[in-house]
């Protein structure tokens, strides 16, 4: 079940990727050349794919440490994750994808942003979720 975890986790990192860098594979639709640099003008990049890739890097790391924890540490974790994910996923996608300051640019919150907000949010209460987990098992042994 662990490796389970990892390989999806490790598979939706690798759509994200290949979402946010349609150049390295040729998916680019609109591309355009700036002062020789080759650029995509996709707009899949900001909406799903930079936002899917910072977020799945996120899960991927906490579960790879979960992942050498014994096994109720990781069903506890796979608990919180089954619901907590959704609910990232639909805060991330609720963000704008651009900012909606038009002249100053400065407490903008983007969906990169919220991405990676959520990201931060879900491995530290995974983190908290394992050492709780563990302090209740030390005091009930």
């Amino acid at each position: 079940m662990k490796t389970k975890a990892i390989v999806i986790t490790l598979c939706v990192v690798v759509v994200g990727y290949i979402i946010s860098n349609p150049l390295v594979l040729h998916l680019c639709k609109e591309t355009y050349v700036f002062n020789g640099i080759i650029g995509c003008s996709d707009e899949s990049i900001k909406t799903l794919g930079s936002p899917l890739l910072i977020f799945s890097l996120f899960v991927l790391l906490t579960n790879v440490v979960v992942a050498f924890l014994p096994e109720k540490f990781f069903f506890s974790w796979l608990k919180f994750a089954l619901w907590a994910v959704p609910i990232a996923v639909v805060l991330i996608w609720l963000t704008p994808v651009y900012s909606s300051n038009m002249y100053i640019d400065i407490f903008s919150f983007t969906r990169d942003d919220a991405a990676r907000l959520a990201g931060e949010v879900f491995s530290g209460a995974s983190l908290g979720l394992i050492i709780w987990k563990w302090f209740h098992t030390r005091r009930s042994a």
